[in-house]
């Protein structure tokens, strides 16, 4: 097999790959952001429950 064959097969599958992963990242982020954002409402809704 071609040596530019090769390393274009591995390039694309390298590129694929990462474009998962940061696809995955933000995904994270984005829930890890949303569960932030709930829990800081519920403190805040206990704090004016408060006396």
């Amino acid at each position: 097999m071609n040596w530019l064959a090769i390393v274009l097969i591995v390039f694309v599958a390298f590129s694929w790959l990462m474009v998962l992963a940061l696809c995955r990242a933000a995904r994270l982020g984005d829930e890890q952001a949303a569960r932030l954002d709930t829990e800081r409402r519920a403190a805040q809704q206990r704090e004016e429950d408060r006396p």
